[in-house]
């Protein structure tokens, strides 16, 4: 094994203290509503910490060691064309300011108050399909670093009994097994809290873990072994990477487009979409949310480095056979290419650290495990179940049947992740499992919530287009390479783009074509005007003609205005030193120095800044925790509040007539 007792202890004590944690939230769990958002009632802050933490799976930071192994720091200046993405979303609310507006507790819910109950369905099965497929490989991917990195046999023995256990399987089950016990026990409030307690220590984690690599680890060796990567494929120099496969500045430009694109079209952690106290409460979410990712991205991205540099440079040639040799020893290649990280990391690491890192990745496994069986578990209860049923469900009999619907996506998960063989790069398979639904919803969820004369069959044609290119770029790749013995030239990302663009052009032609009669009166739906719940007076927006640019309203008080400001400060004047270096070096091109000068710079910046925003992050998360369970347990529960959309009230009147 590669952990000491030390790193063991802290494991273990990681896991009770969790699981204690657990536990204080089995008697907050009143309602349906409390089971699928926390009643609404979290905070900025519990939704920040805890929501990252849901969104960052094992599997997600496997994916980005691979893609900063294969890219080096040419991925981070690439990946700054999207620096301005979560400033533009947060502050002018884009989705899901409308969205939490509806009131919804699933995106499934919204589109059957925008389209149709068919359409709720439609759209429920192919997300819930597209997820729990996307979803299938977390499990495997999490046993497979929990194996190597922490050194464990293949198979193991219980005394006494003659039968060889795997340890694969083993560890998903207590993952799974686990991470099920949280979310069965309070729904969306066990995920929250729980998972925003591991962010919390987490958080600390990622700092400890960076200032030991960044202080013990030369940075002059890091470049010298970064430097060695083939001509036009630099780990250093961005604009020499025309050799670079995958992750090279296509790939960014592709996620821009898809992050306005689909913004709450992946369901994955749907349940934090709608849980926070009001739609303000939930841009404030999103805003401070860039300053708590800056000490999980500086960890993320220094660890491949070093793994890189172990296993390039001759003074570590030592070391090198021996982690080489480990990762032959796996059978299929896409998994030794998962795994050549973690296993480097598990012979560099010294004892405590190895530990941190340990107790991280567990966390993360726990975290997103639970918040994507909560979702996909919800999501066919919600979407696909209660829809298609004449009559509602009872309160308590809602929730037993969001507790079987989350067990059945633990092992639906357990079952994909035993017989599934991987074969590509983590982040391609998830960028074209995702598309299936992704492809098609963007268009009906934005033009649902944007534009009137969107239409249901302008939203089912976007659905169909988007699903018809996932299983394509599913299935033909696979064909092609056993054909041709190469590679399919359009990769999975390029798939997603082509999906979403025609996806687009069927949504807007379609329903223009039928769209006919009066157009859709967005406004009954987002409660505005004279649909308001308050009565209807429409709020007036006072703010300057600057702050009112940048989607600040009279809802900021004087400390959110300042948060605001200062995020749009950093990431503008990011953009626009991105924006001039990239100039500048299309003129005359800077050398390695300069750009190696400038990335030891830009990781010292991220750690100095981590430091305060940790301590920041601590203090706001332990308030929240203490005011949603004040508040859940000081208001009232409306048990129509089920997600439904007018079953309750048809049920009770055909009642009604039945009697008379």
């Amino acid at each position: 094994m590669n952990l000491s007792w030390i790193d063991w202890a802290m494991v273990v004590v990681a896991i009770v203290g969790i699981r204690l944690v657990s536990m204080s939230t089995r008697t907050h769990m009143k309602g349906v509503a409390d089971f699928l958002s926390g009643n609404r009632c979290a905070g900025r802050y519990l939704l920040s910490i805890s929501g990252q933490m849901g969104s960052t799976g094992v599997i997600s930071v496997v994916a980005m060691f691979q893609m900063y192994y294969a890219a080096g720091f040419t991925g981070v200046w690439w990946g700054m064309l999207m620096i301005m993405v979560p400033v533009v979303i947060s502050l002018t609310g884009w989705v899901f300011y409308r969205f939490r507006e509806t009131r919804a507790l699933t995106m499934a819910q919204f589109l059957e108050m925008r389209y149709s109950r068919r359409f709720r369905v439609t759209s429920g099965i192919l997300c819930f399909i597209s997820g729990m497929l996307n979803f299938g490989i977390f499990p495997a991917v999490a046993a497979h670093f929990f194996i190597y990195y922490l050194g464990l046999p293949e198979y193991f023995h219980i005394p006494g009994i003659s039968l060889a256990i795997s340890t694969f399987a083993t560890i998903m089950i207590a993952d799974l097994g686990l991470a099920l016990a949280f979310v069965l026990m309070g729904g969306q409030i066990s995920v929250m809290v729980t998972e925003c307690a591991q962010g919390i220590v987490c958080c600390i984690a990622f700092v400890v873990v960076s200032a030991y690599c960044l202080l013990h680890f030369n940075w002059g060796s890091i470049t010298s072994a970064l430097s060695m990567a083939q001509v036009d494929a630099s780990m250093i120099h961005p604009f020499h990477t025309s050799k670079t496969s995958d992750f090279n500045a296509w790939f960014f430009i592709i996620g821009v487009i898809g992050a306005f694109y689909g913004y709450m079209s992946w369901q994955g952690s749907q349940g934090f979409f709608c849980s926070a106290r009001s739609p303000h409460e939930q841009k404030m979410g999103n805003i401070i949310g860039a300053w708590r990712e800056m000490p999980k991205t500086l960890m993320i991205l220094i660890l491949p480095m070093i793994a890189y540099m172990v296993l390039h440079l001759p003074e570590f040639s030592a070391k090198a056979v021996i982690i080489n040799e480990a990762v032959k020893h796996i059978s299929n290649p896409a998994i030794q290419d998962q795994m050549r990280v973690p296993i480097t990391l598990a012979h560099v690491l010294p004892v405590g650290i190895k530990g941190l890192l340990a107790v991280i990745m567990i966390f993360f496994s726990f975290t997103c495990h639970d918040t994507y069986m909560h979702s996909w578990g919800s999501i066919f209860v919600q979407d696909v179940l209660l829809p298609l049923r004449k009559k509602p469900l009872e309160p308590e009999e809602h929730i037993a049947w969001l507790r079987r619907s989350i067990v059945g996506v633990a092992v639906f998960s357990f079952i994909f992740s035993l017989i599934y063989p991987q074969s590509q790069k983590i982040l391609m398979f998830m960028a074209i499992t995702g598309t299936l639904w992704l492809g098609g919803s963007g268009a009906a969820i934005v033009g649902g919530l944007y534009w009137k004369k969107g239409t249901t069959a302008g939203a089912y044609i976007a659905l169909a287009v988007g699903a018809i290119v996932g299983v394509f770029g599913l299935i033909y790749p696979q064909i092609y390479q056993s054909q041709f013995h190469k590679a399919f030239p359009i990769n999975s990302q390029w798939l997603s783009l082509i999906a979403m663009v025609i996806a687009t052009l069927a949504y807007v032609v379609v329903s223009l074509y039928t769209c006919r009669g009066s157009a859709f009166e967005i406004e009954k739906i987002l409660n505005r005007g004279r649909h308001a719940q308050t009565g209807g007076a429409l709020i007036v927006n006072k703010t300057s003609f600057w702050q009112r640019l940048i989607g600040i309203t009279e809802e900021f008080s004087k400390g959110d205005r300042m948060m605001a400001i200062t995020l749009v400060i950093w990431n503008l004047g990011w953009f626009a030193f991105f924006l001039t270096v990239t100039i500048m070096n299309l003129i005359k091109p800077f050398g390695n120095v300069w750009w190696s000068a400038l990335w030891h710079t830009y990781v010292w910046m991220y750690l100095l800044i981590s430091i305060p925003s940790t301590v920041w992050f601590t203090v706001g998360g332990i308030k929240d925790i203490k005011a949603l369970f004040y508040l859940l347990e000081n208001t009232e529960r409306d048990h129509s509040d089920d997600g439904t959309v007018g079953v309750r009230a048809e049920s009770e009147k055909v009642a009604e007539l039945e009697q008379i």
